[in-house]
């Protein structure tokens, strides 16, 4: 089960994170290395788990690292974008330094989820998919379930998930999240990116 945190005790401050990067076209071709086929079937294949790979890895996946795949697979970048666009876990645009996640499903929606999709449109002016004007936020709407029922409605938050959450409990997580963001950029902190597999 995922570690959660009650929302109505003293929010905890996130902790500092950056869901932000550039795609490092050598880093896409060391995760792709173990990638290897003996026939254009398999080939074919082996697409979608190298495109998981580097989505999982930088957050999105650019023209670039969709052109590396291409390449290491033998195959042609417009396959390789049909399937980036088919498939709606796929980002072909970076993401915020925030990655919120606001869990949409049954138990959720009853306990109130459609405030807080309300509170990102109105509060922060970014709808379902999309990334605040200052990158620090970005926000996907789970229409499935983050699989913490008990704690409706939940949103998860980089790699933290918190609940029960209020519209007003929301925007002061993400405010403070943000807040230290910005106090590490000050300070001339960065997180960096994330080491290989």
């Amino acid at each position: 089960m995922a570690h959660a945190e009650s929302a109505h005790a003293v929010l905890p401050v996130p902790a500092p994170f950056t869901g932000r990067q550039d795609v490092d076209p050598e880093v896409v071709r060391e995760l792709l290395s173990h990638f290897t086929f003996d026939d254009y079937e398999e080939a074919q294949e082996l697409i979608l788990s190298a495109l998981q790979e580097v989505n999982e890895h930088f957050g999105w996946v650019s023209p670039e690292a969709a052109q590396i795949v291409a390449e290491h697979l033998n195959t042609t970048v417009n396959r390789v974008f049909g399937l980036l666009t088919f498939y709606a876990d796929f980002r072909t645009e970076p993401r915020g330094h925030h990655h919120m996640l606001i869990c949409h499903g049954m138990a959720c929606y009853v306990m109130g989820s459609q405030a807080l999709v309300q509170e990102m449109q109105g509060g922060f002016g970014i709808d379902d998919g999309e990334t605040t004007a200052d990158e620090q936020v970005s926000i996907q709407v789970v229409n499935g379930c983050l699989g913490v029922c008990d704690l409706a409605p939940v949103v998860k938050l980089d790699d933290e998930y918190f609940g029960p959450v209020t519209a007003e409990e929301l925007t002061s997580l993400l405010n403070r999240a943000i807040g230290g963001q910005r106090a590490m950029r000050e300070k001339g902190v960065s997180n960096g990116p994330r080491p290989t597999k």
